[in-house]
């Protein structure tokens, strides 16, 4: 929490959240890990940090509103936050951690290399249900317009936004990610420390 929400704006979250301060202070509690389960649900990186920055802001805007905030509950409105928060946190770019015993590869990978990872891709492919696997390959189809015609017309197919669309390509595709690292882990690739 900041240090502007130590005083007036993280009291008048409190106050909203209960008339006893004991009662709202475990409500906060409640509606934090709520949030933190959220932020898990939709696969955003740091989601206790997405939870506290949403509680943050819905403190100063609860502040701010004063007597125009209409409700009795301010929960509605930290979800509302909520969802703004996770909207700019997939926006950002993310980084994964590197796998344990990480050493640095040098740029030029033999071949052995090469077919051990196009193996462990396929392997990982085979593993995605059936449309998961068709949705990501249909997805890198093409070149340049032909692929952005063809996102299109895989969103219409299955009634999705193209936002939406990028969400769920995004979870499968740090899905094969992270079994392709394990796949290669585990064939001793070179770069991530031999076999575990």
């Amino acid at each position: 929490m900041s240090e502007s929400l130590r005083s007036e704006q993280f009291e008048a979250l409190l106050q909203r959240l209960g008339p006893d301060r004991e009662f709202a202070g475990t409500r906060y509690q409640e509606l934090r890990r709520r949030l933190v389960t959220v932020f898990e649900y939709r696969r955003c990186s740091q989601p206790e940090e997405l939870a506290d920055q949403t509680l943050d802001r819905a403190a100063r805007k609860l502040q701010e509103m004063g007597s125009e905030f209409v409700g009795s509950d301010p929960a509605r409105f930290v979800f509302g936050v909520a969802w703004n928060v996770a909207r700019e946190s997939f926006r950002r770019p993310s980084t994964l951690p590197l796998p344990e015993r990480w050493e640095a590869v040098s740029p030029v990978a033999s071949e052995a290399d090469d077919e051990r990872e196009r193996a462990c891709l396929d392997r990982c492919l085979e593993e995605l249900a059936a449309p998961d696997r068709d949705l990501i390959l249909g997805y890198h189809q093409g070149e340049k317009s032909a692929r952005i015609r063809r996102r299109s017309e895989l969103a219409r197919e299955r009634g999705l936004s193209p936002n939406a669309l990028r969400l769920k390509i995004h979870r499968i595709t740090g899905g094969l990610r992270e079994c392709i690292v394990h796949c290669t882990d585990r064939e001793g690739w070179a770069g991530f420390g031999g076999s575990s």
